[in-house]
């Protein structure tokens, strides 16, 4: 099997003075994490201060992938889209789940779930905390683990 690089997520981007997080289980076969001290350690980051939200992905596979990503106030994460299938679950906070065919406003606790090529924009309508779980379905592009 092939793969070819799929364009960087926008929630990837690293502004300079930005702290790399480290998550070594990426690629295991087990493992595990703590999101409550991850989301205080992405608030903490100056990637949240200049950009309104940090992130750091959890799981990197070639068919899968999770972030989470921690947002301010009126921030917006967009342009996610293509080829994935994604869910978005709202741990802390309220945001609203732009795509297609609508919006969808979530607050902590609620799952949404988008099939793949639908291009998405995150909205924090107040701070929150989401759980990102990105799949591909085989068609167009995958990402390298």
């Amino acid at each position: 099997m092939s793969f070819t690089e799929a364009p960087r997520l926008p929630w990837s981007r690293i502004p300079s003075g930005a702290v790399r997080f480290h998550v070594h289980h990426l690629g295991d076969t087990v493992g595990r994490s703590d999101l409550n001290a991850l989301d205080r350690d992405l608030r903490a980051d100056p990637a949240f201060q200049a950009e309104g939200h940090c992130a750091v992905t959890l799981a990197k596979y070639p068919d899968l992938r999770m972030v989470l990503v921690s947002m301010g106030k009126g921030a917006h994460v967009g342009d996610a889209s293509a080829f994935a299938r994604l869910t978005v679950q709202v741990l802390r906070g309220h945001a609203v789940v732009h795509h297609a065919e609508g919006s969808l406003h979530l607050q902590a606790g609620q799952l949404a779930t988008l099939d793949h090529r639908m291009t998405v924009d995150l909205e924090a309508v107040e701070e929150c905390t989401v759980l990102l779980t990105l799949a591909w379905t085989g068609e167009g592009p995958t990402v390298r683990a």
